[in-house]
C-alpha cells in the first residue's frame, strides 16, 4: 500500500473515532417512550374481533377515558333523549285494578331510578359495547363487570348469566372476599365459593337470575356486541402517534442536541498548511462541554423554584464550532389536524356539529345526521324497554299487563315536541303528552302538583290566571277568567268569533 493511501486510512480511521464521541441527557415527560395500544393491535382485534373481545372492551373503556373526543360522544349518546315515558295497560275494563297497579308500578319505576338507569346504561353500552344489568330485589339495577360472567348459552331465546368465581380470588383478604360476595346478586354466596374453592372446575360458576344482556349490534348468536367508538381507533391512534411526536420536538427545543464541529487546526511542520484536529484535542472539548452542560443541570436540580437560572461559559479555539440542532416547528400543518379530526367524527357517524355546536357548513346533512343518531339510540332504548317491561308485568297479576313505552324525542327537538302535542291536545283532549314534555316530568307529577296547589294550598282562591284567549269563552260570568266546563273553545275558535269568521257565507251560499 502506498504512503498516501496510508494517510488517507489513517484520516478516515481517525474521523470514524471522532465520531464516537456521543452522550445522551435523559428526558422525562415527552411521552415518547410509553407503550400504549398500536395500530399493529387494533389491526389485530379486527380481523377477528369477536376472538379479541375481552381485549377490546378492555381497550374501549381506556381510550374512552383518555381521550375526550370519545368521552363526549358517549356522553352526547346518554344524554339526548328526552326519556319521557308513557304506561299502556291492555284493557281499561277494570278503572279501579288499574289504579291500583298504577301505583305499583310508579313505585318499582321510582325505585329504580328508571331515567338514570337509562341513562348511564346508554354510556356504557355505547363504550362497551355489552352491559349486562341484575335487577336486585325490585329495587335498583346493578351494572355487572363483563370480565367476571360467562355467557355463552341461551335458554328460550335469553341469554344465560354466570358468575365466575374465580374472579374472587383477586381479593387477598377474607374481609376483601366478604364484602365483594356481598356487592355481588344473592347467588353468589360465601359457601358457594368455599365449595369451588374445595372441589374444583364443576362449581366455579354460579348462574344468575334476573339478569340481562343488552348489546350494540351484536349477531344473533352471539352475546357481545362492539363498542360505539370501535370505528374511531384507527383515526384516534393516528393522532396519538402525532401527538407524541410533537411533544418529542417541544422536549427538544427545552433540552438541546448540541453538535461539536471541529475543523482543520493549523500545522505546526506546514505555517501554510492545516491538518485535522487529534482525537485526543477534540475528546478534552467534547468532555469539558459535557461537564458544562451537567454543572448547570445540577444546579437548577438545588433549587426548587422553577425561576433557576444560569449561563455556561466555555472558551473554544476557532477550528471548534458548537451549534444547536435545528428542530422543525412546523413539521404538521393545521390542515392535518383538521382531516384527522373530521376522520374521527366520520368514523365514529356522528356529525361534529351535534358534540360541539357549529362547525358544519352544510345544515342539511348535519340534521340528516342527528336523525340517524337519534335512531340508533333508539333502537337501543327498545332493549331497555323491553327489560322494564319484563319486571313490570312481574307484579301485576295474569289477567292484566302494562308496557312502559319511551317517548321517542331528545332534548334538541323538544320545542317542536311540544309544539305538536299541544296542537294534538287541541284537538283531541289528550294531555298527558303535552304535560310530559312541556313540564319534563312523568304526567302523574304534574297530577299530584295540581292537587296540591288546589286542595292544599288553595290557591285558585288567592292567584287565577288572567282573562284571554286559553281562559275566556266570551259568554262566560265567572270573575277569574276561566272558561265553563260545558262550553270548551280553544284559541282558533275564539279568533274566528273575535274577527266575525263565522259571519262570513259558506262557499255554497
Amino acid at each position: 500500500m502506498s504512503d498516501e493511501n496510508k494517510n488517507i486510512e489513517n484520516e478516515y480511521e481517525q474521523w470514524l473515532e471522532v465520531a464516537s464521541l456521543t452522550d445522551f441527557f435523559t428526558q422525562y415527560g415527552s411521552g415518547a417512550s410509553l407503550t400504549d395500544i398500536k395500530l399493529a393491535d387494533l389491526y389485530r382485534y379486527l380481523q377477528n374481533p369477536y376472538a379479541h373481545i375481552q381485549e377490546i372492551q378492555r381497550a374501549a373503556k381506556y381510550l374512552s377515558n383518555k381521550h375526550g373526543i370519545l368521552r363526549d360522544v358517549l356522553r352526547t349518546v346518554k344524554s339526548l333523549p328526552s326519556l319521557n315515558y308513557h304506561l299502556y295497560w291492555s284493557s281499561l275494563e277494570n278503572i279501579k285494578k288499574i289504579k291500583k297497579y298504577e301505583q305499583v308500578v310508579q313505585e318499582f319505576l321510582e325505585n329504580i331510578d328508571v331515567i338514570k338507569f337509562v341513562r348511564d346504561g346508554l354510556y356504557e353500552v355505547g363504550e362497551m359495547g355489552t352491559l349486562v344489568v341484575c335487577l336486585r330485589s325490585n329495587k335498583y339495577f346493578q351494572f355487572l363487570d363483563l370480565d367476571d360472567l360467562r355467557i355463552n348459552k341461551q335458554r328460550n331465546g335469553k341469554w344465560v348469566v354466570e358468575y365466575d368465581l374465580k374472579a374472587i380470588d383477586s381479593y387477598k383478604s377474607v374481609n376483601e372476599k366478604t364484602m365483594i360476595i356481598e356487592s355481588l346478586p344473592d347467588e353468589v354466596t360465601l359457601q358457594k365459593y368455599n365449595l369451588y374453592r374445595k372441589k374444583g372446575e364443576d362449581y366455579r360458576y354460579v348462574e344468575l337470575n334476573n339478569c340481562h344482556v343488552i348489546n350494540i349490534d351484536a349477531r344473533r348468536n352471539f352475546p357481545y356486541g362492539l363498542p360505539m367508538t370501535l370505528g374511531a381507533w384507527e383515526s384516534i391512534l393516528q393522532k396519538e402517534i402525532i401527538n407524541r411526536v410533537e411533544r418529542s420536538v417541544a422536549d427538544r427545543l427545552i433540552k438541546q442536541i448540541l453538535i461539536l464541529y471541529a475543523g482543520n487546526m493549523p500545522d505546526p511542520k506546514n505555517p501554510k498548511g492545516s491538518k485535522p484536529a487529534p482525537k485526543p484535542l477534540i475528546q478534552a472539548y467534547f468532555k469539558e462541554v459535557s461537564q458544562l452542560i451537567q454543572k448547570k443541570e445540577q444546579v437548577n436540580s438545588r433549587y426548587s423554584s422553577n425561576d433557576t437560572s444560569g449561563t455556561g461559559v466555555i472558551a473554544l479555539p476557532e477550528f471548534f464550532q458548537l451549534k444547536a440542532l435545528e428542530i422543525d416547528t412546523q413539521m404538521f400543518k393545521k390542515e392535518l389536524y383538521e382531516k384527522i379530526d373530521n376522520e374521527i367524527f366520520a368514523n365514529l357517524g356522528i356529525s361534529s356539529a351535534i358534540v360541539y355546536g357549529g362547525g358544519d357548513s352544510d345544515y342539511s346533512s348535519a340534521q340528516m345526521n342527528l336523525e340517524k343518531l337519534f335512531r340508533f339510540i333508539f333502537t337501543i332504548l327498545e332493549q331497555f324497554e323491553s327489560i322494564i317491561n319484563y319486571h313490570i308485568n312481574q307484579l301485576l297479576p295474569k289477567n292484566l299487563s302494562c308496557k312502559l313505552i319511551f317517548d321517542r324525542s331528545t332534548t334538541i327537538d323538544k320545542e317542536n315536541k311540544i309544539n305538536n302535542y299541544k296542537d294534538l291536545y287541541m284537538q283531541t283532549g289528550i294531555v298527558q303528552p303535552w304535560l310530559e314534555n312541556l313540564l319534563g316530568i312523568p304526567y302523574h307529577y304534574a297530577i299530584n302538583q295540581a292537587e296540591y296547589e288546589k286542595k292544599v294550598l288553595k290557591l285558585q282562591d288567592v292567584i287565577y290566571p288572567a282573562a284571554n284567549a286559553y281562559t275566556n269563552s266570551g259568554n262566560t260570568e265567572d270573575k277569574g277568567g276561566r272558561p265553563e266546563e260545558k262550553n270548551p273553545t280553544n284559541e282558533n275558535t275564539i279568533k274566528s268569533k273575535t274577527q266575525g269568521g263565522n259571519d262570513k257565507p259558506s262557499p255554497s251560499g
